[in-house]
């Protein structure tokens, strides 16, 4: 039994012909779409993100206050209640085990451009720590800043700690400026 071999020539099956792919205009298409897909995604998580950021300073703010109450215990248990006045204007990140990834330091009244976005430091001229939030394209939004404080009881008035005088209660961390963003409700 004797077996042809067929040969096609180039052009004549109407399969070989045809174009494979995407055309310029199907692949514009599918960018705009993919682009307008992104977009609102972005739109819609963008509130997520800002939330994210509160929360976590929010977090940290808290981890600082019960740092400070445990110092505040531990040297009134130990019998040095004396030495907690000289608390007030430290950097509460040093009484952390690990400070923050984004912990960039102590500096010394730095520009706030200088400082990345989502960042924290501790201004050693004003004394105190400071968290510069991500900007956005509205506004842009002050740094939130906070101090360690001695709590005490202002017995004569004065409005500074007179030992033997003034009543003292401990240390807290007192926030400075920032307030709004930090306490506003999540939209």
């Amino acid at each position: 039994m004797k077996t042809k071999s067929v040969q096609i020539r180039a052009g004549s099956c109407p399969r070989a012909t045809a174009k494979s792919g995407f055309s310029y205009l199907e692949l514009l298409v599918v960018i705009t779409l993919i682009s307008t897909l992104i977009a609102i995604a972005l739109h819609r998580l963008l509130p997520y993100i800002r939330e994210a950021e509160r929360v976590a300073v929010l977090t940290l703010e808290a981890d600082i206050r019960n740092l400070l109450m445990v110092e505040a215990a531990m040297r009134i248990a130990g019998g040095h209640s004396a030495s907690l006045p000289a608390l007030e204007g430290s950097n509460p990140m040093g009484l952390m085990l690990e400070t923050p990834a984004n912990y960039i330091g102590e500096k010394s009244s730095p520009r706030i451009d200088e400082i990345p976005e989502r960042h924290w430091y501790f201004d050693t001229n004003t004394r105190r720590l400071v968290y510069r939030m991500s900007q956005d394209d509205s506004a842009p939004r002050p740094p939130v800043e906070f101090e360690v404080r001695i709590a005490f009881e202002d017995s004569d008035h004065d409005g500074a700690f007179q030992s033997g005088t003034d009543e003292l209660h401990g240390i807290r961390l007192h926030r400075s400026a920032g307030e709004e963003w930090l306490v506003r409700v999540a939209q």
